[in-house]
């Protein structure tokens, strides 16, 4: 009975091993919404949100039969909440990529510092303002991927056609510039009547309360600060940020260049307008030029155009000022070497040469110098505006939302109900801001 016994538990015992050994290690990664088309996309169609992240974890466990690799695509507005939810219930993915991340992981020492796995080649290609996104303490906490964003914030769309029926030299705008009162001067002339009945209803631009980095800019080109210099209090109601505020309700209010209505609209109702040719000027960069391309293919707009990029206006004696940021790749601790060794090694695939060249089809710029340098040889007008993007952004970029320490995620809100009550005529742009800067102050002292 005995020895039955003891061979039946060594049965198991040896079955339990062989079970362990062919067990595969599994790889979790998020990424948000981006429509990058793999190798071998249909150039017909359009590609959707699982095509890039799906192909990537399939080719890289084709390399390594020993790894399974599953993705989650997270949208942008549930991220924020999806993530706090998986930190505190110990389910957070092995890396993500996507809109929210937060210094105190790595302080709190849920991160992984990327240093250890950069070559010295990875450190002489990738930007460096894109490396120093995730510099915390001394250690860099994201594996760069992507420079620059969509673009709000940082140059605006002109659909010329619209600007040579006005009289008005749309190259001399992307070469030089414009001041705010050019600025005035031109939207007057691309603002009017298209049916007769006496009321404009063709504009120049549109704004969105709930489209922050465009009005953002503003006040920043006005000279506001959101905060001093070391973070400790927020200034966004200086005579300069309010001077910059006044300006775009101006913009709608006064000078009639823009629809009424801002308080109630967000971004996609911005760029609906502009993609209806119901306005002259647009937001954003090379993304938002494929996005054109992108819903031309789903039947979402009727026809192809081509917009030129240019950088916002200035005052006059000052530079213009443009949104700049880089993101990438973040991973959570790992307490097993060999795992944390493959996911970097996951994270190397992702950001190789040749899949880093892949953002060319989502028309945006990569974190690598080298790779850049190949990009948009094909298409000269695309090529030109990539060009000018990046000028753009060379010239003139600049943080928007504070240091990666800063809490303007827990702010936001508070702005965008600032720039509601403004464009809704309950408050001036002074009030609105005082009131954005007590609860911004509330916020940071809570934090101390």
């Amino acid at each position: 009975m005995k020895t039955r016994k003891a061979v039946v538990l060594l049965l198991v015992l040896l079955f339990s091993v062989s079970l362990l050994m062919g067990a595969k290690m599994t790889i979790t990664w998020w990424i948000n919404p981006w429509r990058i088309a793999p190798p071998g996309f249909p150039s017909d169609q359009a590609p959707t949100s699982e095509d890039f992240p799906k192909w990537a974890s399939e080719e890289f466990m084709k390399l390594h039969p020993d790894v399974n690799v599953e993705y989650v695509v997270v949208g942008n507005q549930e991220y924020a909440q999806k993530m706090a939810a998986s930190i505190a219930t110990r389910t957070q993915p092995d890396l993500f990529k996507g809109p929210v991340w937060d210094s105190r992981w790595a302080k709190n020492g849920f991160l992984e510092p990327i240093d250890p796995y950069l070559t010295e080649e990875e450190l002489e290609d990738f930007y460096e303002k894109i490396l120093d996104e995730g510099l915390i303490d001394g250690k860099r906490y994201i594996w760069p991927w992507n420079f620059g964003t969509n673009g709000m914030g940082t140059s605006m769309l002109l659909y010329t056609p619209d600007f040579e029926k006005a009289g008005v030299d749309w190259q001399k705008i992307v070469d030089e510039g414009w001041t705010m009162e050019e600025f005035v001067d031109i939207a007057q002339k691309l603002t009017w009547d298209t049916d007769g009945d006496g009321e404009n209803d063709h504009f120049a631009i549109s704004f969105g309360a709930k489209d922050t980095h465009n009005i953002l800019n503003f006040l920043y080109a006005f000279g506001g600060q959101l905060t001093n210099a070391d973070e400790t209090q927020v200034t966004f109601n200086t005579p300069e940020a309010v001077a910059g505020l006044q300006y775009v309700l101006d913009l709608v209010n006064k000078y009639g260049v823009a629809p009424k209505g801002v308080e109630a609209l967000g971004v996609y109702d911005v760029i609906g307008n502009f993609h209806a040719h119901n306005t002259s000027i647009g937001f954003g960069g090379p993304y938002e030029i494929g996005r054109i391309t992108r819903y031309l293919k789903e039947g979402r707009i009727s026809e192809q155009f081509y917009p030129v990029i240019a950088p916002f206006p200035h005052v006059d004696g000052k530079d213009p000022v443009a949104y700049t940021s880089g993101s990438g790749f973040v991973i959570f601790k790992q307490q097993d070497q060999a795992k944390r060794d493959m996911v970097f090694e996951f994270v190397k695939f992702l950001t190789s040469f040749d899949n880093l060249a892949l953002l060319e089809t989502l028309n945006y710029l990569t974190a690598s110098k080298a790779v850049n340098a190949t990009l948009y040889q094909n298409d000269p007008y695309m090529n030109e505006q990539v060009a000018t993007f990046g000028r753009i952004m060379g010239e003139y970029g600049m943080p928007f939302f504070g240091s990666q320490e800063f809490p303007w995620s827990q702010m936001d809100k508070f702005f965008i109900s600032a720039l509601e009550a403004t464009f809704a005529g309950s408050k001036t742009p002074q009030q609105a801001l005082d009131g954005f800067v007590v609860e911004g102050n509330r916020v940071l002292k809570q934090m101390q």
